[in-house]
């Protein structure tokens, strides 16, 4: 008899901060028997590939959350990624993303 693993998080995505126009990418790994299936969410809803600017790759237990152009007022949020298998109960870690505007400063001579 096989023992199953309840799903457990094995690296968790890092707050960051990016400037207007740039790219975030958070990373969430996760571990369990079977292979636990990673799902990200922003502001506690689920992220979906119909959003174009979100891409999410999946490899190996391994999650990546790029967001690419990073835009001040829309991409300002905590963002989740939340690994479950359907053993145990599922478990989250979350990371926020602190957009910076880009200043200009203009020297009057």
């Amino acid at each position: 008899m096989k023992i199953k693993n309840p799903p457990e998080i094995i690296k968790k995505p890092v707050n960051q901060g990016v400037r207007v126009g740039g790219v975030a990418t958070f990373f969430c790994a996760a571990r369990g028997d079977p292979q636990p299936t990673v799902i990200w969410r922003k502001n506690s809803k689920k992220i979906t590939m119909t959003q174009s600017r979100y891409t999410v790759y999946d490899a190996n237990g391994v999650s990546m959350l790029r967001i690419e152009p990073v835009r001040a007022g829309r991409d300002d949020a905590p963002y989740e990624c939340v690994a479950e298998n359907g053993v145990g109960d599922a478990v989250s870690a979350e990371a926020t993303l602190t957009v910076y505007e880009v200043m200009s400063i203009t020297v009057v001579v």
